[in-house]
């Protein structure tokens, strides 16, 4: 049942009734049980899966309060944080590891290869086991209270608009927003069909039309030589974001539907002016969680190491960002490279500051933010990239055999939708430009007369309808 379905748009229409119909005290459970049955739709067997997981982690909470002694206490933390990594490791990297493992016995021919295990993945396993690890480790710090309620807590971990995708919630920005009656309120409301409406519109009209050429490329990358693989180093940036960004929104105008505030997931990336910056913008969700449960302990817990901690604490993170994103060297390739951006910034910031100094500001801020967006342009080939050989195809190809033509290979950029998910960008980048230097287009928007309003709504909606057609799947799913 995805976001841009018919009937997610049914379900959400019913639920909405349904809950602002019940008496408050049942509303938590309302929303639990369409969660449930928004997974089981997906997949039945999810259903008993999640709720175990869910139960597990629910009583190791208990337990980390109710256990008095010290040492007793560490083994119930330890044992539930190594469960939880093991379950996600278990179904996203043992096959991963079995490959590489074989790869090594290739060497030695008589020894027999480890077989591949035929399991599927759960949905959402990367999202809900990082937010209920940081739930674990909230408690453990004494910086957080388990959650009593295991409706609520189970509501947590299976809340239907962040289950698939996340944003990767955090516990103690949720549950207190479970805490006090939600009334209905209609900006909540129209708040959040507005929210949905714009990320329905960057994933539908931009991300899908932007997908063909991305995705066909990828898929037979050997096809391609110069402009065709140029054109699309620079569009991928642009389709990931609205297709993931779309996705966030759409998640963010589900839930305050229900008068729930998710955390958001970006913050205008493509104006950072250093990659540093740029993980500050973008993924906010995870990058954040990373930082608040790898990089920040690991440099508190080895400060005598001095620069070193700080440089060793980046690469553990960025490992774990790639790795996150799946079993494929390439992701590893993809937060290594992440990793050398930000110690290299660490070290210059110095030097960088000084060159600055003596360039127009405005040249400095401009070329900053070209940069950052061709490196992470750049970074993305492995992002997309099946393996690593068919991303050092791409790289090493990028200027070979260069003709400035839009023709060949049938690419979808030869067609008007090509166009027209390229101009609506360039008004979706014209908006956050404009609220990067302090003007909120929308909220000037929103004060216009009903007529202007509600024209710009269908105006959406019918290009929606328009270019419904096109591929839906959101790329974060498989994530």
């Amino acid at each position: 049942m995805l976001f841009n379905s018919f009937y997610y748009f049914l379900f959400l229409g019913m639920l909405l009734v349904i809950y602002y119909a019940v008496q408050y005290r049942f509303r938590n459970l309302i929303l639990l049980l369409a969660s449930l049955f928004f997974i089981g739709y997906i997949a039945p067997q999810l259903i008993i899966f999640t709720l175990l997981f869910s139960v597990l982690n629910y009583f190791t909470g208990l337990g980390l309060v109710a256990i008095k002694t010290k040492q007793k206490r560490k083994r119930l933390f330890w044992f539930a944080v190594y469960l939880d990594i093991g379950i996600l490791a278990f179904y996203k990297y043992i096959n991963f590891i079995s490959e590489n493992i074989n790869v090594v016995l290739g060497l030695f021919p008589s020894q027999p290869e480890i077989p591949y295990l035929s399991i599927i993945i759960p949905v959402g396993i990367s999202y809900y086991t990082f937010q209920a690890l940081g739930y674990i480790i909230r408690i453990n710090r004494g910086s957080e209270q388990p959650e009593k309620n295991f409706i609520k807590f189970a509501l947590y971990l299976t809340f239907f608009p962040k289950f698939l995708a996340g944003p990767v919630e955090r516990s103690n920005h949720f549950f207190p927003q479970l805490q006090k009656p939600i009334l209905f309120n209609s900006e909540n409301v129209s708040a959040g069909g507005r929210l949905f409406l714009w990320g329905l519109f960057k994933k539908v009209v931009i991300g899908n039309n932007l997908a063909a050429p991305v995705m066909t490329v990828y898929g037979d990358v050997h096809d391609y030589s110069g402009f065709p693989l140029l054109m699309v180093l620079f569009v991928q940036v642009i389709h990931l974001y609205c297709d993931f960004s779309g996705y966030t929104d759409m998640a963010l105008g589900s839930a305050r539907l229900f008068g729930i505030k998710l955390a958001d997931n970006f913050n205008r990336p493509f104006f950072a002016k250093n990659v540093g910056e740029f993980w500050r913008r973008w993924h906010l969700s995870l990058s954040s969680w990373c930082n608040d449960f790898i990089f920040s302990p690991f440099i508190v817990k080895y400060r005598k190491m001095g620069q070193k901690a700080a440089i060793i604490g980046i690469f553990l993170t960025f490992f774990v960002i790639g790795i996150w994103h799946g079993a494929n060297w390439t992701f590893v390739v993809l937060g290594i490279l992440q990793g050398i951006a930000i110690s290299y910034e660490f070290y210059t910031k110095r030097k960088r500051i000084q060159i600055a100094s003596k360039l127009p500001a405005k040249f400095v801020t401009f070329t900053s933010r070209l940069i950052t967006f061709v490196f992470f342009c750049f970074t993305l080939v492995f992002f997309n990239s099946q393996n690593i050989s068919d991303a050092a195809y791409f790289i090493t190809h990028l200027f070979s055999n260069f003709e400035l033509k839009m023709t060949g290979h049938g690419l979808v950029y030869e067609k008007l939708n090509f166009g027209i998910a390229l101009a609506a960008f360039l008004v979706l980048f014209i908006i956050e430009y404009y609220q990067e230097k302090g003007v909120d287009l929308v909220k000037w928007f929103l004060n216009r007369s009903r007529i202007i309003r509600w024209s710009g709504y269908y105006l959406l909606i019918i290009m929606i309808y328009y270019f419904s057609s096109s591929d839906s799947t959101f790329v974060y799913l498989k994530f």
